[in-house]
């Protein structure tokens, strides 16, 4: 990660002649900043750290290049006083920043950015419900695991729930009635299995040439052009690298020496995964007779998914694909909407069972009679 210290009077931002800037620079202008601040930029879309430098009197430059556009960006501000973060939609613009730390991220002014601007209407229509949730998280999140505050967490976790329903619906209705834009761009992407799929062509085709060629795009084009998975049905086969760095293929394991197969799709930032991957250890040997496992990481970054299995300990087959990574070709067609989230495919190569999530106990309630299974 890049460090570099910046001060008010920096105007040149570094705009090519020909048109515009070749990278993404950010002028910050923030009152209220201590000198102490430390601020960084992540992308979030490529799981890459951009750069980070520390706040000057309230100013900071920072700078990247992103390898396509738009980006959904984090500007993390960690100060003594907080540690706050600002998700930003950003191409290869010069771009300002200016506002009050107290603030921050809520009613900072952005300017310079066309997608940006966008994600600031989006925002805009959900912003009270999103304070709002905010302050009702924050003010359980340290009695969450505490009996004498069980109803006030309860009463906390209802409300949150209707906000979220709230925010849904407004959003939806901002999908359907701005399809062209990049915010519906983006809450498609991330809602495909909540509409048919004739539904989901309507309204890509609806969208622009710029919007159905950008990267967000991808993984929607993949959701039209891939059959899902079935309960009762074939697998979906998909080629990938393993651990070793060889080219294998799903069915390279599928009813290998008469077992069943566990498919773990995981993320090396996943709580629950990590906590699974502590259990799973085990498994290999409580389950030997009858189970193999492999684990699907649909972390962007090889050097992640890398990291990951030396910190878990991993000692059975992981897979990792960079295709997956930027059109998430095998979630797709197992319609993974949260990690973990295992099936079980038996040795016929049929999906018999499937499920999402980590707790003590969860995998002897859902796999449990094939312990020592000849």
């Amino acid at each position: 990660m890049k460090k570099r210290l910046w001060i008010c009077v920096v105007a040149s931002l570094g705009v090519s002649a020909c048109g515009g800037p070749k990278e993404l620079v950010i002028q910050g202008n923030m009152t209220g900043l201590p000198d102490s601040a430390k601020i960084q930029l992540y992308n979030i879309d490529t799981e890459q750290d951009l750069d980070s430098t520390w706040a000057i009197g309230g100013c900071f430059q920072l700078r990247g290049i992103l390898t396509e556009e738009p980006q959904s960006i984090w500007l993390s501000v960690s100060a003594p006083s907080a540690s706050k973060t600002f998700v930003l939609w950003l191409g290869n613009e010069r771009v300002k920043i200016e506002g009050d730390f107290a603030d921050f991220p809520y009613r900072m002014a952005v300017s310079g950015s066309k997608y940006q601007d966008q994600k600031q209407v989006f925002d805009a229509l959900t912003a009270q419900y999103d304070r709002e949730r905010d302050s009702l998280v924050l003010s359980v999140i340290d009695v969450l695991d505490d009996p004498q505050h069980e109803q006030e967490v309860k009463k906390v976790s209802q409300r949150v729930s209707v906000i979220d329903q709230a925010v849904q619906k407004i959003q939806e209705e901002y999908l359907f009635a701005h399809t062209n834009t990049y915010p519906g761009l983006s809450y498609l992407k991330f809602n495909l299995y909540a509409y048919p799929k004739d539904t989901v062509q309507m309204l890509f085709d609806r969208m622009s040439e710029e919007l159905q060629a950008c990267s967000w795009a991808k993984p929607i084009r993949t959701y039209l052009e891939t059959d899902r998975v079935s309960m009762d049905g074939p697998f979906f086969d998909f080629e990938a690298e393993d651990q070793n760095g060889n080219r294998v293929r799903l069915s390279d394991f599928v009813g290998k020496d008469g077992k069943y197969l566990l498919l773990d799709f995981t993320s090396a930032g996943c709580g629950p995964c990590i906590q699974a991957n502590k259990e799973m250890r085990q498994m290999v040997d409580t389950f030997s007779d009858s189970l193999q496992i492999v684990s699907f990481s649909i972390d962007y970054s090889r050097e992640n998914w890398q990291q990951a299995l030396k910190r878990d300990r991993v000692c059975w087959t992981s897979l990792w694909s960079a295709e997956n990574a930027d059109r998430r070709t095998v979630s797709i067609p197992y319609r993974v909407q949260a990690m973990p989230t295992f099936f079980v495919i038996d040795p016929q190569g049929k999906i018999i069972h499937r499920w999402s999530g980590y707790g003590k106990g969860k995998f002897d309630e859902e796999i449990g009679w094939l312990k020592n299974k000849e």
